[in-house]
C-alpha cells in the first residue's frame, strides 16, 4: 500500500475518516504503518495471534516488547502506534510543561503524537490499560526524546492509565527471540497439530532439563511423525503455552531445554497443572 501523507490537520482528519487509530482487536488500524514513515530502526509487520491482524513496528525494540506482551496471559489486545487524540490535549500538556510540541518539518503544523504500544489487560475479569513508550537505551539521554516522552507520560497519567518507558535489556532480548521462535508456525501458514497430537505429545515431555533431541526422538518414535515435524511440534507446545520453559536460554541455538511445567490436556482444553 502507498505511503500516506500526514502533514496537516486536513491529513489528520482524512486519516480519522478512514478509521486510522480507531478500533480494537482485529478492527484496529495503527495511526502509522511501516510504509508511512522513514525509520532508523528495523521495521516489521507481524501477524498477531490474539488480534488476528498484522501489527506494524518501527524498530527491533518495539518488536521485542510486542512478543513479550502478547505471550502474557493477561494481555488480550495490543494497539501499536496509538494516536494521542484530540491533538488539542497534547498541545495543552506541552504548553503546561513549557515544552515545544512536536511539529512536522515541512508544514510546521503540530503532529499527532503516538504511543508505541497500548496494551489491554484482563486482570480478575477487569479490563485495564497500560501504555508503553519504547526507545533504545541509547536514546534515554537525548533531551528532546525525554521531553516528548514527558508529554506522553502526563497524557496517560491524566487519563488514569499506567505509563511505562521501556528500553529492554539482554535478558528481554533473549526471551523475545525465544517467543518468536516458538510461535513461528502459529503465525505462518504452516499447518498446526491436532488436539490428539498435542494431547499425546505431552506425555513425552519430561519436567526439568532435557536434551531437545531426546524429546524430538520420542515424538518420532511414539507418535510416528516425520523427523522434520518433531521440532515444530515442540515449538508449538511452547508457543501455545502447553509447556512452560525457561525463556532465558537461547532455545534456537541450545541443545538443552529447561521445562518448568506442562498442561493437562483433556478433550482439547488445556488446564494448567500448577
Amino acid at each position: 500500500m502507498a505511503k500516506r501523507k500526514l502533514e496537516t490537520f486536513a491529513d489528520y482528519n482524512r486519516a480519522l475518516k478512514n478509521k486510522y487509530g480507531i478500533g480494537e482487536y482485529e478492527s484496529y488500524k495503527p495511526w502509522l504503518r511501516v510504509q508511512d514513515v522513514t525509520s532508523k530502526g528495523v521495521r516489521s509487520q507481524i501477524p498477531g495471534i490474539k488480534s488476528k491482524r498484522k501489527h506494524h513496528f518501527m524498530s527491533l525494540i518495539e518488536t521485542e516488547l510486542f512478543y513479550l506482551a502478547e505471550f502474557s496471559d493477561s494481555v488480550v489486545d495490543i494497539r501499536e502506534q496509538f494516536p494521542l487524540l484530540p491533538i488539542n490535549f497534547s498541545i495543552k500538556i506541552a504548553k503546561s510543561l513549557d515544552i515545544k510540541h512536536p511539529a512536522h518539518p515541512v508544514s510546521k503544523e503540530p503532529i499527532i503524537i503516538t504511543t508505541d504500544l497500548l496494551l489491554t489487560r484482563k486482570i480478575n475479569n477487569v479490563i485495564v490499560y497500560e501504555a508503553f513508550s519504547v526507545k533504545p537505551e541509547d536514546d534515554s539521554g537525548d533531551h528532546r526524546v525525554i521531553e516528548k516522552v514527558e508529554i506522553e507520560r502526563l497524557w496517560w497519567e491524566l487519563l488514569g492509565v499506567k505509563f511505562h518507558y521501556y528500553t529492554g535489556n539482554h535478558v528481554t532480548a533473549i526471551q523475545s527471540k525465544n517467543i518468536k521462535w516458538a510461535t513461528h508456525s502459529i503465525r505462518s501458514d504452516i499447518p498446526t497439530f491436532s488436539d490428539d497430537y498435542i494431547s499425546a505429545s505431552l506425555q513425552f515431555v519430561p519436567i526439568g532439563k532435557v536434551f531437545i533431541k531426546d524429546i524430538c526422538n520420542d515424538f518420532i518414535k511414539y507418535l510416528e511423525i516425520k523427523p522434520e515435524n518433531a521440532l515444530e511440534l515442540l515449538r508449538s507446545l511452547i508457543g501455545y503455552r502447553y509447556v512452560s520453559v525457561n525463556l532465558c536460554r537461547q532455545l534456537e541455538r541450545d541443545d538443552i531445554i529447561e521445562i518448568y511445567s506442562k498442561a493437562n490436556f483433556d478433550l482439547g482444553i488445556a488446564h494448567g497443572n500448577s
